[in-house]
């Protein structure tokens, strides 16, 4: 049975909010927890305190009114996740992680940002096909658009966040291979992500493999093959077959739980929880 929370008084949560100040940490951590369980009906007085004169007070009501923010976000992760289909969609994933760390994301920007680099190309795309098609689109994408792989600061997670990666225009393997399947979707170009251990691939009709991290570097399933076996990995089949959507938004949070494991523990704990909502509700469908 789930408890009942109590319901505090204007007066009890002002206290409490004086009490985050407290030089005993004890004493501070019972206040942030009892405020925490309050949620949204402490919510308005936590709001007024920001300014707060304590600089502690303030430090430790962003850090509430943040938890408060991402719990309400897994709220919206589970209901994304909840479709049955391995194959969610991208964009919205790739959005909601975005939206934990860069919360006020215009998406409505975002996404007729995606819509217009894809009708610079509409042209083109109609006019060509085959590898001759994948190379044009691999010119627009990482010269025209100027999309590259940030080999001199690969591990910073603005590499990930797909607002950041569009603005920047840089990113590592999995959010570039998300940003050219987003435009390729809108192209209705056939092209499918690679989650190969060690190195997130995109692939073109079934043929074709594309490296986004190394400008659009095209290679053959040999090559993918002699790339695995070099770096310790060996081979099976399933390491270059087409990866759903649903595990490439596991892959990205992955990524950003050990960079943010060191430097964040809790957010990477939070995301950590994202991740186990894509894991978890799909294996209980």
């Amino acid at each position: 049975m789930r408890a009942t929370l109590k319901t505090l008084t204007a007066g009890e949560i002002k206290a409490l909010i004086v009490l985050l100040g407290d030089e005993d940490i004890k004493t501070a951590q019972i206040a942030r927890t009892a405020l925490l369980q309050a949620r949204h009906q402490a919510e308005p007085f936590l709001e007024e305190a920001r300014t707060s004169v304590d600089p502690h007070v303030r430090t430790r009501v962003y850090s509430i009114l943040e938890r408060l923010r991402l719990d309400d976000l897994a709220m919206h992760f589970h209901q994304f996740a909840a479709s049955s289909s391995a194959w969610l969609n991208l964009e919205e994933g790739a959005l909601l992680i975005a939206e934990s760390e860069y919360p006020t994301i215009n998406r409505a920007h975002y996404q007729e940002m995606l819509n217009q680099m894809a009708e610079q190309f509409q042209q083109q795309a109609q006019a060509a096909s085959g590898r001759e098609l994948v190379e044009a689109f691999n010119d627009f994408f990482f010269n025209e658009l100027g999309f590259s792989g940030n080999q001199d600061d690969y591990h910073n997670p603005d590499n990930i966040y797909l607002n950041q990666v569009l603005d920047r225009r840089l990113g590592i393997p999995i959010s570039l291979s998300t940003v050219y399947l987003l435009l390729a979707e809108r192209l209705r170009i056939p092209v499918v992500g690679i989650g190969m251990p060690g190195h997130f691939l995109l692939q073109y009709n079934d043929s074709l493999f594309i490296d986004a991290f190394h400008k659009g570097q095209l290679l053959n399933r040999s090559e993918c093959v002699q790339f695995l076996m070099n770096n310790g990995f060996g081979f099976h089949p399933a390491y270059l077959s087409p990866t759903p959507t649903r595990f490439m938004l596991v892959r990205m949070l992955t990524l950003l739980i050990q960079t943010y494991s060191t430097r964040d523990p809790e957010r990477a704990d939070l995301l950590a929880g994202f991740r186990d909502i894509l894991t978890q509700n799909y294996a209980k469908v």
